[in-house]
């Protein structure tokens, strides 16, 4: 879809431990931790004028991605990779069923303003209802 960058996490490891490198450049905007709960979806709007990365932390699941103006779509899973989501295309988080929640970490390009979101329905994986 254009705009959209899928990279790979970056990761630092040493006999301490890991580090991951989930945004890749300095956070100007909001950095938000959000939890779906198994089974669920979140988000559903686009930004107008602002972009998002997205990672995931833990559990499950799959970022939905929809053009409006195109009526293209695709879902990537986030293991492993941060994805941008750039201004204009609207997104959703789609939590696989299980028991723990989806944990990702979105990283903003600027502060909420409700003046820059719009709600889109975000179609579902396999056009199923979540």
């Amino acid at each position: 879809m254009r705009g959209v960058s899928v990279l790979p996490v970056q990761t630092f490891s040493d006999p301490r431990g890991v580090l991951e490198k989930l945004c890749p450049a300095p956070v100007a905007g909001e950095v938000y931790l959000v939890r779906v709960a198994p089974g669920a979806s979140r988000g559903h709007h686009l930004h107008r004028r602002m972009g998002e990365w997205f990672t995931a932390i833990s559990g499950r699941g799959l970022l939905g991605l929809f053009a409006p103006e195109t009526g293209e779509l695709e879902h990537l899973p986030l293991d492993g990779a941060r994805v941008y989501v750039p201004p204009g295309v609207a997104h959703a988080l789609f939590a696989e069923e299980g028991e723990a929640p989806w944990v990702v970490l979105a990283c903003a390009e600027g502060g909420h303003d409700p003046e820059d979101v719009e709600r889109v329905d975000v179609p579902a994986p396999g056009g199923e209802r979540w």
